[in-house]
Order: C-alpha cells, then structure tokens, then sequence
C-alpha cells in the first residue's frame, strides 16, 4: 500500500492505514428507556497510520517528523493533499497531522514502529454545512398594542426627564437583546 502527502512518499515498511468517522449523538432518552438521540453532526475522519521504519533508513523519521510539524505562512498546520487507497474509499482528500506522532523502538527488530493521526480537512460535511443557508431569527411580538413610554415634564421646562439609570443585571441583559435582535 502507498501513501503520498503533496506526493511525497511516506515511506516505512508495513504500512497500515485506519479510517474512522464519528457520528455525534446525544441521548435524549432522559430517565426512560427511549431510543431516541440528537444528531450532533459527523466529525471529520480520522486516519490512523502505523509503519515501520528500519533503523538503516533512520533520515526517513526526521522527514516525517518534519511533515507533522511544517505550518502554512498564517501559522497553522500545512494541510496535505493525500493520495491512499483507503482515504480514497473514505473520501478524503485533503488531511493534517493531528493528535500526536510516536515512534517507539520494536522489541525484535532494528527499527522503530511508527504511528500517527491524519484527520480530514475540508471534509464534505464541512463544505455542505458552509454552504447551507443559515436559520434566520424571526422577531417576536405579543398580540396587543405597544405600551408607549411617557415622559414626565416639568411645568417650567418642556424636556423630558432623565431615562432612569440601568442596574448592573439590566444593563446586561440589554446588551444581551441588542445582540440577539
């Protein structure tokens, strides 16, 4: 099996990649013994790759090392196009290094074994979640007419009087509606 990030080889000796997808889910069962669950959404895939790089080849663990740990001119993690037969299978076209890389030393053999994590970028359910249009908050109003505010005024003077001052909790909770609204 091969894999290549931006056609690169990762090489190593018995090379094995894992897909997974987790689907997020919450009970909404409470109590009882109902089947029902809120779907949260899919997460996107994660690749899990092992390998073994023989200690004859050690510049190939640097290499890789230095893959996980390049980040594009912004300061994030490089993103890799990939090209496997599993990733393939799985739809995946675009993975970052994620999680952690190890390399621990075999017990029989010169050689290190070698895993880690590639999770999707871009992942379809991302793209699809972009693109659909958001739910739109309608205002609400109770029936009835809007009880108009009086100000109160002096004989002398025709201005209207001071708003009275917010509390601390009001004062909030008008921030908190005029970022609602």
């Amino acid at each position: 099996m091969t894999l290549l990030l931006d056609g690169l080889k990762v090489r190593g000796k018995g090379l094995k990649v894992a897909a997974n997808l987790r689907i997020e889910s919450d009970d909404m069962s409470g109590q009882t013994s109902n089947t029902d669950a809120a779907h949260k959404g899919f997460k996107p895939k994660v690749l899990t790759v092992s390998l073994m790089i023989p200690y004859v080849d050690r510049e190939h663990l640097p290499q890789l090392m230095g893959w996980a740990q390049a980040t594009a001119p912004g300061g994030q993690r490089k993103t890799y196009r990939i090209v496997n037969d599993t990733a393939e299978a799985f739809g995946i076209r675009q993975v970052e290094f994620s999680d952690n890389l190890s390399a621990r030393e075999d017990d029989s053999l010169a050689a290190w074994r070698v895993q880690f994590s590639l999770t999707e970028k871009l992942s379809t359910a991302e793209r699809v979640e972009t693109r659909r249009p958001s739910n739109l908050v309608k205002q609400q109003s109770a029936p009835g007419e809007a009880v108009a505010s009086t100000a109160t005024t002096t004989e002398n003077s025709e201005t209207p009087a001071a708003p009275a001052e917010l509390t601390g909790f009001e004062a909030v909770l008008k921030r908190l509606d005029e970022s609602l609204a």
